[in-house]
């Protein structure tokens, strides 16, 4: 293997480490934040490029962006339009990288490489640490592209490579396939646009030379979201579609008119070719968002026609989870959030329907119970697995906080499907088999405390959901009233056996494990909130 070679795979490697490792630091600096600019920007279409833009640019990587557009698409906290729209602005934003490399600013990435090292040596906190490394990395990525200059440079000087190059010249078609499947290995467009740059530097090649490997960068790099789509649900499968179709069809209207496109980026950048390629690459993807833009609407359907949405996921599976997130800590949380949301309204619904069951008693009834308790068992180990996988990453002290939160929250609502399985429709069954039935004092008390404790369950998961101290506070009023009205309860009922009541003296026991049973439920919806505490209101509810 030649010196040039190892310089090419070498340099080509250590651009895609940089850009993945300066996403990941970049992602732990922002945060919950990176959730709440997704949700405040992404429903306005306009607003959803600008942000796609602003995401690239901060992730420094359309491909990271489109993974994480999968990741929440298939986890259903964003629309298909909404995903649509911020996929064209991040194939904008991510040109910016090359735009950097054309102004000639590489020299200075070992200057940013020392910056990074030497912040990160009095490094006393998280975020100095990572900022330290967003430099470090910052600057590999300048320091790999001079590697793959240099590459393109000296393997042009080889006869064989030469040979290859004019080979390719007069077959721009074939030059746009393997350029599409080149990026494709490597997982940048970055990368082979600026080797690209760098050959046409070496060998004083012009633009339309250049332009077919351009226009098959940009279709290489729809693959990453693709692999990302193969282990997601079906709304994942079409957000990666979405992304290949814009490309695709873009790659197809400017390849006929590619002189055009050409003639565009020489009168924008001058005689420099590299400036030429950066404004070929920008003038690209600002071409496909403003042609797509006003047709998202249609663009959607047609990709909801090539891969249809299913009829059912049925209950024993994960609507929201998706492990490809997992090294995206604050959209895995999210994802874990959503899940425990569908955990908490299969509990409320078993609590809902089990009071019934003392009236009815039917046996289909009790059977649809314990079918529900069942999905609640298979949503709490696998919301635990996820959390358990996740804590292996890196996350902020936050984050942590949060993932303790979401296990606790799960294990409880868990513990209150158990309740109602085991405990409450066992109370059902001795009621039907001896033939109790309970007097119409005490029937009415059941029912107004169970009422009370269903709206305790309820209101736990509304603050679970979005925080803020009014729903806190109305919490905490709402389960010291179900403590003042258990003893009331219990002491009423006492006083009915005193007086002799037939109905009480048969369902005594009933009746107080009842009261005890949905008590323990009511101590179960608010045990998060000890840990905690009144949540602000900033943050934004999931949807």
């Amino acid at each position: 293997m030649t010196p040039e070679l190892i310089n090419l795979l070498g340099g080509s490697a250590i651009l895609v480490y940089s850009i993945d490792e300066l996403s990941h630091h970049v992602q732990y600096l922002a945060g919950s934040r990176l959730r709440i600019w997704i949700n405040a920007f992404a429903d306005n279409r306009f607003t959803g490029i600008l942000l796609g833009i602003f995401l690239s640019l901060l992730l420094s990587s359309s491909s990271a962006v489109t993974v994480m557009l999968v990741g929440l698409t298939s986890a259903r906290m964003l629309t298909l339009e909404q995903v649509f729209s911020v996929m064209l602005g991040a194939s904008v934003g991510t040109t910016f990288i090359v735009q950097l490399f054309a102004f000639r600013i590489l020299e200075y990435g070992l200057l940013l490489v020392a910056a990074g090292v030497f912040l990160g040596s009095f490094s006393d906190t998280d975020r100095t640490y990572h900022t330290s490394r967003i430099f470090l990395f910052l600057g590999l990525l300048f320091f790999s592209m001079g590697m793959l200059v240099d590459a393109g440079k000296v393997m042009e000087s080889n006869e064989l490579f030469q040979f290859v190059i004019n080979y390719f010249k007069d077959r721009p078609i074939v030059s746009l396939f393997i350029s599409a499947g080149l990026t494709a290995l490597i997982k940048s467009s970055s990368a082979t646009i600026a080797f690209v740059m760098s050959l046409m530097i070496a060998r004083n090649g012009t633009i339309m030379e250049a332009l077919p490997w351009v226009l098959g960068a940009n279709l290489g790099t729809t693959t990453t979201a693709y692999f990302a789509s193969l282990k997601s649900g079906v709304h994942g499968k079409q957000a990666a579609l979405a992304n290949f179709l814009s490309k695709a069809v873009g790659v197809a209207i400017c390849y006929p008119f590619a002189k055009y496109l050409a003639m565009a980026a020489v009168y924008f950048a001058g005689p420099d070719i590299s400036r030429q390629i950066a404004h070929t690459h920008t003038l690209f993807n600002i071409f496909v968002a403003v042609l797509f833009f006003p047709f998202i609407p249609w663009g959607v359907k047609i990709v909801r026609k090539m891969a249809p949405d299913r009829a059912g996921d049925g209950p024993f599976n994960f609507h929201y989870l998706d492990p490809r997130s997992l090294s995206t800590p604050e959209l895995a949380l999210a994802q874990a959030q959503r899940e425990t949301l569908r955990l908490a309204d299969t509990v409320e619904q078993m609590l809902e329907r089990c009071i019934h069951l003392f009236g009815t008693g039917e046996q289909k009834e009790i059977e649809a119970l314990k079918a529900m308790d069942q999905v609640v068992d298979y949503l709490n180990r696998g919301i635990k697995l996820f959390l358990t996988k996740l804590s292996q990453n890196e996350m902020t002290p936050e984050q942590v906080q949060k993932e303790f939160e979401l296990l606790l929250r799960t294990n409880d609502l868990e513990n209150i499907g158990d309740i109602v399985d085991k405990n409450i429709l066992e109370l059902v069954r001795k009621s039907k088999k001896k033939g109790y039935s309970f007097s119409r004092e005490g029937w009415h008390e059941i029912t107004a405390f169970h009422e009370k404790v269903v709206e305790c369950l309820s209101l736990s998961t509304a603050y679970f959901n979005s925080g803020g101290r009014s729903l806190y506070s109305k919490i905490i009023l709402q389960h010291q009233h179900i403590e003042d009205m258990m003893l009331e309860l219990s002491e009423q009922h006492v006083q009915r056996l005193h007086r002799g009541v037939k109905e009480t003296l048969d369902t005594t026991s009933v009746h107080l494990d009842l009261l005890g049973y949905l008590k323990r439920i009511a101590d179960m919806s608010i045990n998060f909130t000890k840990v905690s505490g009144a949540k602000p209101e900033a943050e934004q509810p999931l949807e």
